[in-house]
């Protein structure tokens, strides 16, 4: 672990983002809170991200706080962020995806809130953008939450009561990080809510902010789940399946705690939204995957007798609990009505 030489590391992957990259490097630069460090992994794109941010290094005021580090080969996002966690010289991380914005007082705003409270993790609220235009603001309440148990508690208190899945906009105490030993999980598809889900149990000073300090810019060609296209590779299904089963395992890590009733609930609820995507794109795999496989991702961590204790979202539970016992075709058919019901298939 390295000494904090900056208050703050703002931490940004790069592959393959030539035509965003200028405007979210721009973005960290115009901070208006100085004593920051911009570390850039070169995840060995073949396109002109670098180039730019190399320009941008020499010619802007403030480029000399740009640091740069290259993967020997390309390895991913998840292992770009590891690499970020493992070379930060901030007393706080603050991950920026590579083609987002943030305003200009992202980092004071959430740095001076952190540390009255010597918060562990502080969350801003966001804006959801197009390329052109602001969508709609996912906007947190204003709260300090201290205390072993009352970050999960808060989240797990409600089905529907979420945090962002992303793990940008969130600035991180680097010594929390590296004393919990939580990195990135190797996943291609929902390594950021993987992180979460470790890094959240563990959480005993948490603040959360209505301010906007984030754009999330969605772009046409973003990778979310299986988006719009003719075929999907049945590869990308399975490793849904493996992450399915993770995410279980973390649930039932947390079978001691007083909202693993909620974490259940919630677990259940992203993965059954999982299996109605490959459902809806079930004619766009080029392999088959049987009703028992999709049913089988149901199956509940808990047990029927256990979930019958439950005191809390006891009856959303047992449905999931159903569609996981329940013969695979009559179990795929109700998942289907569900997930129409919902709008999560159309």
């Amino acid at each position: 672990m390295q000494n904090s030489e900056y208050k703050v590391t703002i931490g940004i992957p790069v592959f393959q983002v030539e035509k965003y990259i200028k405007a979210t490097l721009t973005t960290a630069l115009e901070q208006d809170f100085n004593d920051l460090e911009i570390l850039i992994v070169d995840d060995c794109g073949n396109d002109k991200s670098m180039d730019i941010i190399r320009n941008m290094q020499n010619s802007h005021p403030k480029g000399k706080c740009i640091h740069i580090i290259q993967h020997p080969e390309n390895r991913g996002a998840a292992e770009a962020r590891n690499t970020i966690i493992k070379n930060a010289m901030g007393k706080y991380i603050y991950f920026l995806d590579s083609d987002d914005l943030v305003k200009k007082s992202t980092i004071s705003t959430l740095y001076r809130s952190a540390e009255e409270v010597d918060a562990e993790v502080t969350y801003g609220s966001m804006t959801i953008c197009d390329e052109n235009e602001e969508k709609y603001s996912v906007i947190l309440p204003s709260i300090t939450l201290i205390g072993k148990d009352a970050l999960g508690n808060y989240i797990y208190s409600n089905i529907y009561k979420n945090l962002p899945d992303s793990s940008c906009n969130i600035l991180i105490r680097t010594d929390f990080l590296h004393k919990n030993h939580i990195l990135y999980p190797d996943f291609k598809i929902g390594e950021d809510l993987m992180f979460n889900e470790l890094l959240q149990p563990k959480v005993t000073r948490a603040v959360l902010l209505s301010d906007i300090t984030y754009y999330y810019v969605r772009h046409p060609n973003s990778l979310m789940n299986f988006q719009s296209r003719n075929i999907i590779d049945i590869k990308e299904v399975y490793g849904s399946l493996k992450y399915s089963e993770l995410q279980k395992e973390i649930c039932l890590s947390l079978k001691h705690k007083p909202y693993y009733s909620g974490k259940c609930a919630k677990t259940m609820k992203s993965i059954f939204y999982s299996a109605c995507g490959i459902l809806k794109h079930r004619q766009q795999l080029n392999g088959k995957i049987s009703n028992k496989e999709i049913r089988n991702l149901m199956q509940h961590p808990a047990d029927f007798s256990e979930i019958l204790k439950f005191k809390q979202q006891r009856n959303i539970n047992l449905l999931f609990w159903l569609m996981g016992v329940l013969p695979p075709a009559l179990s795929v058919s109700i998942m289907k009505v569900l997930g129409k019901r919902l709008g999560y298939i159309k």
